[in-house]
């Protein structure tokens, strides 16, 4: 690499502070360097939203680069990045992405998100080879790396106590989302007041939650509970699912604020 480029690639590499996005981000430039060398694809791991916008930050100015997201299901969360030489033909690029059901008894046992995320992880696979886990009724479907699907055929019979069967299948899509409307009023836009209002739980609990670590704001762990939010923030509480900072509107006679959050099941 010549001086010109490595000097880019330290300014890149500098606009993030945590080791774990320098990481990263250095992995994607390696990336794109190997693809402008052999005028080919790359692609990456499951990054989550978050992971996604470094990606942005990153290859927004490479020059010979095309790249987009995909998880192998619409309008998917967690995304692989795809690296491709503008030369390099579209139609080409084979997405290593692979698909797995999951069935149990669902009139014996109600298994949650965390539930089958958990016990994937306790085969001792890496959270980064596991995509988008979308329920239904007495199904699961989950998008993982194909070099790990052929093991969990094999490897996950029990999700926590409860007995599995296991299948590959093909693409799959996206289960609509039921959103719940909340409108409320917050005596200020910090976390703690949020999440208060979102999750229709105290202050003092929120404080508590927070503080545990339980409590992701725009996918990345937040310990402060008067950090200020914005409008689209997405937060996460373990356990009880994902709400967004929709919209703020004005304040009330009291000099409360008025927003709408929207709570996502």
């Amino acid at each position: 690499m010549s001086n010109k480029g490595m000097a880019n690639r330290n300014r890149i590499l500098d606009r993030f502070e945590a080791y774990e996005d320098r990481l990263l981000a250095n992995m994607l430039l390696e990336m794109a360097e190997r693809c402008r060398q052999h005028y080919g694809f790359q692609c990456s791991d499951f990054l989550d939203p978050r992971q996604q916008n470094i990606a942005r930050q990153v290859l927004n100015t490479s020059e010979g680069i095309d790249f987009y997201f995909d998880g192998g299901i619409e309008d998917g969360e967690r995304c692989l990045c795809i690296l491709r030489h503008e030369a390099y033909p579209p139609e080409d690029v084979v997405l290593p992405v692979g698909f797995l059901r999951i069935t149990w008894n669902s009139e014996r046992k109600k298994l949650t998100h965390r539930d089958f995320l958990g016990s994937i992880l306790g085969c001792g696979i890496k959270r980064e080879k596991i995509g988008d886990i979308i329920l239904e009724a007495d199904s699961a479907y989950v998008a993982v790396d194909p070099e790990i699907s052929r093991f969990l055929l094999y490897n996950l019979s029990k999700v926590g106590s409860t007995p599995v069967q296991v299948a590959e299948t093909d693409r799959i899509g996206k289960k609509q989302e039921t959103v719940k409307v909340i409108s409320a009023t917050v005596a200020s836009l910090r976390l703690d007041c949020v999440i208060s209002a979102g999750y229709h739980i105290s202050r003092s609990t929120a404080l508590e939650l927070i503080k545990s670590g339980k409590v992701r704001l725009n996918w990345e762990e937040v310990l402060a509970p008067a950090k200020e939010l914005k409008e689209k923030d997405v937060i996460s509480l373990r356990g009880k699912g994902r709400t967004v900072l929709e919209a703020v509107s004005g304040t009330t006679k009291k000099d409360r604020i008025k927003v709408t959050i929207h709570q996502y099941t």
